[in-house]
């Protein structure tokens, strides 16, 4: 039996807080002499039927007459994997975004071999975590998607403890190998120019306004959310809050010339989403890739990616001596450390060429 429940005016009706969340878990609790003495998840105050105490003790009723008519109530407390999955999908649909839900799906039917899947919920071991890790490593997957098992299986097995099916998360404990988090990316300079060109030469005015952001040093995630009511024309300032956010802060930066000019030629408003899908008339769910490919292809910088607008400019930054303390303002660092990859780079690339150089003397 569950302790430290909250009783309801309904009875046999409890309810257990998540603090964090403000979710309710409605727990029944039945005990019918001689027949059966238990408790039974009922409902939670964000499914979709949004229970609530009325609405949990009719499941109560329920339960105590399929007792009356012999029926059993007793759930399957040991699911294979799959099946869990599906039930914690149910349960965390209103608590993470959709987009979210359809990340973890992806990552669980790509990654997760069939033999894990049909695995009991308590036979999932370590070693079972272990070895989707091991087999991604060895594929070379990008550290981002392997560490993406540990952000997968670790709230599934904490909710299966919160159930009661397991003594302890097995996911906790997974081992990685030491990835360098740096990404080392440098481009010719005349391609960079051409890429700059090119985003101006845009002729669709949204697209060419969010790819001047992101040249500004502006996350994708931070452009697809840019509103309306944090762009002062008049003062020439625009905003970053701190919701939308990596580093959790409200970051302020200067609206230039080329900038203003470009979003005076949108539909200029009050509040509201700057940039939107004209098709859907809702956020973009990802930073457009049509516009993207083109101009990669436009450019020959097929390996590039949108983060890299972020790389370009501090490294550019870096090579024309502007200090660490003001690319670290530009890209929104908490820290300067962060901002210090820029200039081991260039210390990397400056060594290499002096150890290519000693090779040819010798």
């Amino acid at each position: 039996m569950r302790k430290n429940l909250i009783k309801t005016k309904f009875p046999g009706i409890y309810y257990e807080l998540d603090v964090q969340t403000k979710i309710k878990t409605y727990i029944a609790r039945i005990k019918i002499v001689g027949i059966i003495d238990t408790e039974q998840v009922v409902g939670y105050s964000n499914d979709a039927i949004r229970t609530n105490p009325s609405i949990a003790y009719e499941k109560r009723t329920e339960l105590i007459n399929k007792i009356k008519n012999g029926e059993s109530i007793k759930k399957n407390e040991n699911p294979i994997l799959e099946d869990f999955f599906q039930t914690y999908k149910e349960y965390k649909k209103n608590m993470i975004t959709e987009n979210r839900l359809y990340i973890y799906t992806c990552i669980f039917n790509k990654h997760v071999p069939l033999n894990i899947k049909n695995k009991k919920i308590k036979d999932i071991t370590k070693d079972d975590l272990q070895k989707i890790v091991n087999t991604m490593v060895e594929k070379k997957y990008k550290p981002k998607s392997v560490y993406s098992i540990k952000d997968l299986f670790s709230p599934i097995l904490n909710y299966a403890m919160e159930l009661g099916m397991i003594e302890r998360n097995e996911a906790k404990n997974l081992k990685f190998p030491k990835f360098d988090p740096n990404r080392y990316f440098e481009i010719e300079e005349y391609k960079a120019k051409a890429l700059y060109k090119a985003i101006l030469d845009l002729p669709d005015n949204q697209y060419r306004a969010m790819f001047l952001f992101l040249l500004r040093g502006r996350r994708a995630g931070e452009v697809l959310s840019l509103d309306w009511k944090h762009i002062d024309l008049i003062n020439k300032r625009y905003t970053i809050i701190d919701s939308q956010s990596k580093i959790r802060k409200t970051l302020s930066f200067v609206l230039d010339t080329e900038l203003i000019e470009a979003i005076e030629c949108l539909e200029v408003k009050k509040e509201g989403l700057v940039f939107y899908n004209k098709k859907t008339l809702k956020k973009f769910a990802n930073f457009p890739q049509a516009p993207w490919k083109r101009l990669k292809l436009q450019c020959d910088i097929t390996d590039m990616k949108l983060h890299d607008f972020r790389h370009l400019l501090g490294f550019t930054l870096v090579n024309n001596g502007v200090s660490l303390e003001n690319i670290s303002r530009a890209l929104g660092h908490s820290k300067i450390s962060t901002t210090q990859q820029y200039s081991n780079q260039k210390e990397q690339m400056a060594s290499e060429a002096v150890d290519a150089y000693l090779d040819l003397m010798k």
